[in-house]
């Protein structure tokens, strides 16, 4: 099909109002009456609450409300409702809000929080999940089994709140047919998001109606309704979401955050609506990081480097509550096993609770953390079994047809060109020089698949007015990847008008219809097909009016760029005349409707009693690294990465290679740089002063490579991107370190001071000295 804008490098429709300065973020929402909130929060890691006194808080000047858990006593949580919005009885991790504060000013709300005092038990606290595990651990919630949760399984008395396991085939047959078995154990730190928005919401309670509006920035309105709903158990009618523009989410912004805040303060401000805007430093050390994860891999390999079997165990550390954090504990813990053929497996996933800061969902739900893991132990195995890194993950890889682990035929599978296009990007057939010096370099490469949330639906309304702009009404939040250009390039092209007469609405829950979220990259899978129902419906009404008008059969007329065309494309009216000679009169519109939904597809389909998770659609993406490595300092310098993703097809090219190009940088700083730095769960870098992110000048040469599969399902044949871009970044610097100087770093993040210490270790245990032998 031939397009007019799909597929095209289409500038940004939003792209004027962000850079002049008139986009409206949640930080810049300005309401009339609005007061100013704040929370005061733990200095404890774990303590019971034995006494609040805030008679000076509420006595300060300016201050209009003052309220502690007892005056709020809801909880919330996406998987299980263990959160309360500010602790009544005790407090899990520092950071959490105890008394929030409402006032006129910002500077009189800071000014009360200094005249709270709260009177703590300090009480056990545990920071490791794997210590949280054991029987006398202190236990965060002895309650666990009582809070309301969905279906999947915790173990109650225990630190546990999720158990997953999975398993396929027989793994102790598959490993005794192994020619070699290999165990290996890793980790993954924690990483803040680093959002250029902080969490930010205002909120506003109309006592008369009992109706909530809620101004907040969030990639998935629906679900926060939903949450939020259940927590305060009103109906859904009652409350009103209103969203902006993003200023980024990368998964952060998927729960409640500022949003608990200001809702729990806007109960007792008298319809006056109340704003929260977090600090940097409340970003870093009270809202969501990305799950650290422990790992134990044990596969079993041919000689000539076929699998046989692979045991994975899992611990994730959770922190104090589970926010959307089970999800990952089990969607992306099923791609521990990687984009390969393993004919028998077994999984056993535990998410556990700790007394540190929230954890969630991070770009790649979890799959950044176990392909970390995974594809450095393949690297491991390739090196033992002497065979290239390249071709053990070509003998092995997914192909068109293959089944997954549920037995669900894969369709749209790119992975082999990723991997082959990414390997000849940084010439990774021709001989390595073997280093001179101090300074020695590598090539390594990683490989990944990525699901999204199936089934899920999305609905959206498209109206034509009398002047032909087409508005798309639809909840798709636009979190700075484009979300609004796609749609309106799609939109555009199904209709068949002019991109500059498309516009696609903020989200507000009042008028925007369903949408399960912009997360999982599924948006402009799902919402590009509601779009593209939508607007062949709308396109189907504008050529009967024409039809009408011309006095001719509908189906020999076409509309090209807002121009109905006969037999050989000669103009016969413009849109805006038929909308005119339509609705002058009487006045109306053209509307379009569509509710688009996975659940029935034949793609679905997997064998009977095979269990597993389902994806409408995989992601495929694989990076290749060149390093250099100083081994006298340790430091790693990178010169090049080649990163190629399977988009299905890319609706705009440009804004796929800037997707790919801050994921490889986003990759970067969470190898490198990123590290939380803690005592007795404080976090002691709390400010982007200290919590290193990468710079301009540690931003390597990026070759974003495009690769089309073509989804014949999708919209114009389109997947998704924005997850998988940022988690093969990591191992393939560890494995072209390892080609470089032969250590293996298995522990998140790199370091100087590991990559000496390796390096001494390596020269102590083999006498060998440093670099290839």
């Amino acid at each position: 099909m031939s397009t007019s804008y799909v597929g095209k490098r289409i500038s940004r429709i939003d792209g004027l109002e962000k850079v002049t300065g008139r986009a409206v973020y949640g930080f810049d929402v300005a309401l009339p009456g609005m007061l100013y909130g704040a929370a005061y929060r733990s200095p404890w890691a774990h303590a019971r609450i034995l006494e609040i006194d805030v008679s000076k808080a509420k006595s300060s000047p300016g201050i209009r409300a003052v309220i502690t858990g007892k005056d709020f006593p809801y909880t919330f949580g996406g998987s299980i409702q263990d959160q309360p919005f500010l602790a009544v009885d005790r407090v899990r991790y520092v950071g959490e809000p105890v008394v929030a504060v409402a006032g006129e000013t910002e500077t009189a709300v800071q000014e009360a929080l200094g005249k709270i005092r709260v009177k703590f038990q300090e009480l056990p606290a545990v920071f490791d999940p794997r210590e949280a595990m054991k029987e006398k651990a202190p236990l965060l919630h002895p309650d666990l089994e009582k809070y309301p949760r969905g279906g999947h399984t915790i173990v109650p008395g225990t630190n546990v709140c999720t158990l997953h396991t999975y398993a396929l085939g027989d793994v102790e047959r598959g490993l005794a047919e192994a020619d070699e078995v290999f165990e290996d154990e890793f980790s993954i730190h924690a990483v803040s998001h680093v959002t250029m928005e902080t969490h930010s919401a205002a909120a506003q309670y109309l006592p008369e109606s009992g109706e909530y509006t809620v101004w907040l920035s969030t990639d998935r309105p629906y679900i926060v309704l939903r949450e939020m709903t259940a927590a305060l158990r009103i109906p859904a009618g009652k409350v009103r979401l209103i969203v902006p523009y993003v200023g980024g989410s990368f998964g952060s912004k998927s729960t409640l955050m500022a949003e608990a805040i200001a809702v729990a303060l806007a109960r007792f401000t008298q319809g006056r609506p109340v704003k929260v805007v977090f600090s940097r430093e409340e970003d870093l050390t009270a809202s969501s990081t990305r799950l650290a994860a422990y790992f134990r891999l044990k596969t079993g390999v041919k000689k000539n480097g076929i699998f046989t079997a692979q045991r994975a165990e899992i611990v994730w550390d959770n922190g104090a509550y589970t926010a959307n954090a089970v999800g990952v504990a089990i969607r992306g813990a099923r791609t521990v096993f990687g984009p390969y053929r393993i004919p028998n497996l077994e999984l056993v996933s535990r998410l556990v609770y700790t007394n540190k800061e929230i954890t969630g969902s991070y770009r790649g739900y979890g799959t950044t953390q176990v392909t970390w893991a995974s594809e450095s132990h393949l690297d491991i195995i390739a090196a033992k079994l002497g065979i290239d890194p390249l071709e053990i993950r070509l003998k092995n890889a997914y192909m068109e047809g293959d089944p997954y682990i549920n037995g669900q035929v894969m369709h749209g599978v790119g992975l082999m060109d990723t991997l082959k296009k990414a390997s000849q990007e940084i010439n990774w057939e021709e001989a390595r020089p073997k280093g001179s010096g101090n300074r020695h370099r590598g090539k390594g490469i990683a490989t990944m698949l990525k699901g999204t949330l199936t089934p899920t639906s999305s609905c959206c309304f498209i109206k034509v007015d009398q002047d032909g702009c087409v508005s798309v009404i639809c909840s798709a939040p636009e979190i700075g990847g484009g979300q609004k250009t796609v749609l309106a390039q799609m939109a555009a092209d199904t209709i068949g008008v002019p991109l500059e007469t498309v516009s696609v609405t903020h989200t507000d829950t009042a008028s925007t219809p369903y949408n399960g979220s912009v997360g999982s990259s599924r948006n402009t899978y799902h919402m590009g097909n509601a779009v593209r129902i939508a607007g062949e419906e709308v396109r189907r009404q504008i050529l009967v009016h024409a039809g009408e008008i011309l006095e001719a059969d509908p189906g020999t007329l076409d509309l090209e760029q807002g121009k109905v065309v006969g037999g050989g494309s000669q103009e016969l009216i413009t849109l805006k005349t038929i909308m005119t000679k339509k609705f002058a009169a009487s006045g109306g519109a053209i509307l379009g409707e569509a509710r688009f939904s996975t659940e029935d597809s034949p793609l679905l389909a997997a064998k009977p009693g095979l269990k597993g998770m389902g994806s409408i659609f995989w992601m495929f993406a694989t990076h290749a690294a060149e390093v250099e490595v100083d081994t006298e300092t340790g430091i790693v310098k990178i010169l090049k990465v080649s990163a190629a993703h399977d988009v299905g097809r890319a609706i705009n090219p440009v804004g796929c290679e800037q997707q790919i190009e801050g994921s490889v940088i986003m990759g970067i700083s969470n190898t490198f740089f990123e590290e939380f730095r803690t005592e007795k769960g404080r976090i002691l870098n709390d400010s982007l002063a200290d919590y290193k992110i990468a710079t301009i000048q540690d931003v390597p040469q990026i070759v974003p490579i495009i690769v089309e599969s073509f989804h014949r399902e999708a919209p114009f044949g389109a997947k998704g991107i924005g997850e998988p871009a940022a988690a093969t970044t990591a191992p393939a610097i560890a494995n072209a370190i390892f080609d470089a100087v032969e250590i293996r770093i298995k522990d998140l993040p790199i370091t100087p001071e590991k990559v000496l210490a390796a390096l001494k270790e390596k020269e102590r245990k083999t006498g060998k000295g440093i670099g290839r032998s």
